[in-house]
């Protein structure tokens, strides 16, 4: 298990994107590549894979470190210069799998998470979703998004805020799980569906990030989960959301949980990986 401190170090940085979107036919090409197990150089990668590359620069780099913020590879040197090799996570062979093409809800909810994790996730994705939450709200400016981050990060030539908000409102990307919409001169924040046919992959979620925050700790307040995660706030959900969703958790046996003191003290009872292979068991 990696330390906290690679993991930290590991967040993509804010320019990772190269100003493109998460394009899922791209990103269905690179799971295929991964699964033959092969690696290659990044023109290499787009001949097999038709994802775009120039002599110098294309989209390559790009859908490589989006897979990997999103949780479905990981991406070993390889054996000779410049050569990479993505290696398919739990979670990304069963999204090969089961939803290759990334079209059901449930997949594009779940790689919106991976980006949104402070260890291994998205700079900009990160602190929109996770601190910016008791900043920003749920409802806020381009510019004060855009002054949010300016602040956290220092100002560039360029807004910070690249195609994050463009990942969410086009039909190639992610708009099915609609993070963030338009309203006018706003842009507004849409929580995660509370809904018990999602609660695999909730639960696979929740595990992940608990084995990568607390990997010696089977139990933790919850107060402290949060402090550490910022889960309730990347999901966008009330407390009371935040309640119901550790019900169905309790319910599925992946945690228990003590009511009888304030906060609630969590016991994890299961592995993420466990949870990776079966989460669209109860999609219908």
């Amino acid at each position: 298990m990696s330390n906290p401190l690679e993991l930290t170090q590991s967040r993509l940085p804010v320019t990772f994107h190269r100003t493109f979107v998460p394009e899922r036919h791209y990103l269905s090409a690179l799971l295929r590549f991964a699964s033959q197990g092969i690696e290659g150089t990044n023109q290499e990668i787009s001949l097999e894979t038709g994802i775009p590359m120039g002599g110098s620069d294309g989209k390559v780099p790009a859908v490589l470190s989006y897979a990997q913020g999103m949780g479905l590879i990981t991406i070993a040197k390889g054996s000779k210069p410049g050569s990479k090799k993505p290696i398919l996570t739990t979670f990304g062979r069963t999204v090969f799998l089961e939803d290759l093409h990334l079209s059901e809800y449930i997949s594009q909810l779940l790689i919106h998470l991976h980006l949104c994790r402070k260890y291994g996730g998205a700079q900009v994705w990160y602190l929109t979703f996770g601190p910016g939450y008791d900043i920003l709200g749920l409802r806020f400016t381009q510019e004060s998004l855009d002054h949010y981050l300016s602040g956290l990060c220092g100002k560039r030539n360029r807004s910070l805020i690249g195609p994050l908000i463009r990942t969410y409102e086009e039909p190639a990307a992610l708009k099915k799980v609609g993070a963030l919409k338009t309203d006018g001169n706003e842009i507004v924040r849409t929580s995660s569906p509370v809904l018990r046919e999602f609660m695999l992959g909730y639960a696979s979620f929740f595990l992940s990030i608990w084995e990568a925050h607390f990997p010696n700790d089977q139990q933790v307040t919850l107060t402290d989960f949060e402090y550490q995660t910022y889960w309730q706030r990347i999901n966008g959900w009330t407390e009371r959301q935040t309640e119901t969703v550790i019900q169905y958790l309790q319910e599925l046996r992946i945690i228990d949980v003590d009511k009888q003191i304030k906060p609630w003290v969590l016991t994890r009872l299961a592995e993420a990986e466990t949870y990776w292979r079966i989460f669209f068991r109860e999609i219908s």
